[in-house]
């Protein structure tokens, strides 16, 4: 029997959010399936001597319960060849979601093709429970974030967005692709190296999203490639203006958050508010610089 590292009741409305490390997340609605993100469960970075992990592994790939598997580009850290095969073997029934590169590299090593279902950004996969809207990032050849609405398990009531960047730069493209789709909580890489926004980029992408809640990720694996989040912090809050809000949530590594977005004055409406007053105006500005024209695309 494997090992959950969600241990508490996800209530109804609700999201649990386990950081397991780097870009790795395990997310638990009150229904629908587990879903593993870029579990990097090994040491396989330190192939070399130097790239040791600075925490624990917080639980044996052999050991995880999973339904859903998502990945969102074919590096080591995220496409882990020493995690993934040991846990599509434990999980047989699983259904993993990653873009081409992915899926080539996990052939390679093993899955089932009838297991992985290949996107591209636009695209969304539909579980029971969850809708996983596939969106752009700019890191390699064909890294993609995601974007996933859980079912809320109340008649007639939406439940929580949740966005993971996945590795990425910064670009205004970001925050247009994911307008409609009104994230709740944003993951977002601070690292500001090998193709990752830094602290500063990350809060100026936080501002224009304007979630409830924003969660920095990818720092505190590796020695050579992290960034203290309290820099982040700082950022965002130079970044905010004119009341809006988000709460940052520094999460420590193996730890889980419960998302709760109530729609009380800091919750979904207002920030609902928020986001569509953010939206006017950068459609103006838009339109005022570039003579009409949207947002940038994603390159």
């Amino acid at each position: 029997m494997g090992i959950s590292l969600i241990r508490t009741k996800v209530e109804a409305g609700n999201v649990a959010i386990h950081w397991i490390g780097q870009g790795g997340f395990v997310l638990k609605g009150h229904v629908g399936p587990t879903i593993y993100i870029d579990p990097y469960l090994s040491d396989s970075c330190n192939a070399d001597g130097n790239c040791a992990r600075l925490v624990e592994i917080p639980i044996k790939p052999k050991d995880v319960q999973l339904e859903l598997l998502c990945l969102t580009h074919d590096h080591t850290d995220h496409t882990d060849p020493l995690t993934v095969p040991h846990i599509l073997q434990q999980n047989p029934n699983a259904k993993v979601i990653c873009p081409p590169a992915s899926t080539r590299h996990l052939i390679k090593l093993g899955a089932k093709p009838h297991q992985i279902t290949t996107v591209t950004p636009g695209e969304q996969v539909q579980c029971d429970g969850v809708t996983v809207h596939v969106v752009a990032a700019e890191h390699s050849e064909d890294s993609v974030g995601f974007v996933f609405a859980f079912d809320s398990g109340i008649q007639d009531e939406e439940g929580p967005h949740v966005y993971i960047t996945g590795d990425t730069e910064y670009n205004d493209g970001l925050s247009s692709s994911v307008q409609d789709l009104e994230p709740d909580v944003l993951l977002v890489p601070i690292n500001g190296r090998l193709g990752n926004m830094n602290a500063e980029s990350a809060a100026k992408l936080t501002s224009e999203i304007l979630p409830i809640e924003v969660i920095p990720m990818h720092f505190g694996m590796f020695e050579s490639n992290t960034e203290d989040p309290a820099v982040f912090v700082r950022h965002l809050g130079e970044t905010l203006t004119n009341g809006q809000t988000v709460k940052p949530i520094i999460m420590r590594h193996n730890s889980t958050h419960i998302f709760s977005g109530g729609d009380d004055a800091h919750g979904r409406k207002a920030h609902k508010l928020q986001r569509a007053e953010r939206a006017r105006k950068a459609r103006a500005s838009h339109e005022h610089h570039r003579g009409g024209h949207g947002p940038t695309s994603i390159r």
